[in-house]
């Protein structure tokens, strides 16, 4: 149905929903005019022109997308134009919610997508861009795709532009000027107020914001990023203990006996900030094996992760993680059964206050052929934010996997002799690991435990990846 934009504008002025004069914006800004385009709901033929037209608009990209689309209103102004223009295009609808809820699902999306969607996003007005950036960014964050922007008037003061140039696509259906022409041409506007907002567009243009980006994670050294407060416990542990030893390296002592096992970690203990074990791998371990270990942890201040990489359901691991929880400070998971399997780790932390406990979760594997995806990985970041109070890091092997500071990137593969083994395993250099990769701290195995002398051994790693990391730091 074809739409009389002129209409709609005569129309939007005739309900008050264009307002001229002086209005104090909630920037504080003096503007000549206001928007106020909520009104419009209480005119059901007037939002059903709006809405047409809005449908119009997206019907005709909509025919080029190879994807589900979906359409989100940015709240609240824009929320019920969606939910017609969803009815009106047969498209379904999400909702991007202000505030993420803090109960349930808590989730920040709510309605029904798969991974990869595209989203068209709905907004009634931009000035800045900034509203709309917000509901782009929590939508990316679901892991679904902006094709699309569609505002209804665009204030013209750089917003579109600003969109523009992060890459978006976006479509205002009106301009000011074009808004106040006709209005003028219509005889509701005088000369004197078109002049007047004409002025007040060309001296009031949003200069681009010099970003004023908060420093990256690998920037950053140990120290500020322990005193976060979304820091856990158990991270500020880790950063504590790096910083007194001077040492961010990780000894996996992946040796056949409990006899193999004390001998490397004592000669490796005064060089390390933690010691990786296999302890279900390792045939001898007593009672008293455990026992030996804990007196070396303390004796030489570093912390016991064992490499489990528990992955089962929430209330299997939460059995399996009781017997591992008094005696490791650490231990790995996988995130394949999602966040409840953490929630039972929690539960059994929770349970036991006396000791400072947490886990690292496996988002990338240094072996050739492993099936982890792009996917995957994000819904691992996402599931160690949710759990961010006893999640100390990831294992991982991208610098861009993890953004928040308060998490560590622990890297395995670091091995300065060989670049790899014959079962599928790639070795990197501690400038590799640490400057290229992203990781906070290391883990070196074979380099060091077969190694004829394994406490020099230690002791180089440990110089290497430590200066390698004030390199780092210094160069930011």
């Amino acid at each position: 149905m074809a739409v009389d934009r002129r209409s709609i504008i005569t129309n939007l002025y005739d309900i008050n929903a264009l307002k001229f004069g002086t209005f104090q914006l909630k920037s504080g800004e003096l503007s000549k005019y206001y928007l106020d385009l909520r009104v419009i709901v209480s005119y059901p033929k007037i939002l059903k022109q709006v809405c047409t037209l809005v449908s119009t608009t997206i019907l005709k990209d909509e025919a080029n997308s190879k994807n589900q689309v979906r359409l989100c209103g940015v709240p609240y102004t824009a929320l019920p134009i969606a939910t017609i223009v969803s009815i009106d295009t047969n498209l379904p609808m999400l909702i991007r919610r202000k505030e993420q809820k803090t109960y349930g699902t808590k989730k920040l999306i709510d309605g029904e997508y798969s991974c990869g969607d595209d989203v068209i996003v709905i907004e009634d007005v931009i000035t800045s861009g900034a509203s709309i950036l917000e509901t782009v960014i929590d939508l990316e964050k679901s892991n679904l795709n902006v094709s699309n922007v569609i505002v209804l008037v665009d204030r013209q003061q750089g917003g579109m532009q600003r969109l523009s140039e992060r890459g978006l696509k976006i479509n205002s259906l009106f301009n000011i000027t074009e808004i106040v022409t006709i209005l003028k041409e219509e005889g509701k506007l005088s000369d004197e107020v078109y002049q007047s907002v004409i002025g007040y567009i060309i001296n009031n243009q949003i200069q681009p914001a010099k970003e004023c980006e908060k420093p990256l994670r690998t920037q950053l050294e140990f120290k500020e990023r322990a005193e976060l407060l979304e820091t856990s416990k158990i991270a500020q542990k880790i950063f504590k203990i790096s910083l007194e030893k001077k040492s961010n390296l990780c000894v996996a002592v992946d040796v056949d006996t409990a006899d193999k096992l004390l001998d490397i970690a004592e000669k490796v203990a005064p060089h390390i900030c933690i010691l990786k074990t296999h302890i279900d791998a390792i045939n001898g371990v007593t009672d008293s094996t455990i026992n030996d270990l804990q007196l070396l942890a303390k004796q030489y201040n570093f912390l016991i992760m064992e490499d489990r990489k528990m992955a089962d359901i929430g209330n299997t691991v939460k059995l399996q993680y009781k017997k591992l929880v008094d005696w490791a400070d650490l231990v790995t998971v996988h995130s394949v059964s999602g966040g409840m399997m953490l929630k039972g780790i929690q539960e059994v932390i929770n349970e036991n206050t006396d000791h400072c406990r947490g886990v690292f979760i496996v988002a990338e594997l240094s072996c050739n052929g492993n099936l982890i995806s792009e996917q995957y990985i994000k819904e691992t970041v996402k599931i160690a934010e949710e759990y961010k109070d006893i999640v100390a890091g990831l294992v991982c092997q991208s610098h861009d996997v993890i953004s928040s500071p308060s998490l560590l990137q622990l890297t395995p593969g670091v091995n300065i002799k060989n670049t790899n083994d014959n079962l599928g395993q790639q070795y990197q250099s501690p400038s590799d690991i640490i400057l290229t990769k992203g990781a906070d701290i290391a883990v070196v195995g074979r380099g060091i435990y077969q190694d004829d002398n394994p406490a020099e051994a230690a002791k180089v790693y440990k110089e290497s990846l430590w200066n390698t990391y004030l390199e780092r730091v210094s160069n930011s």
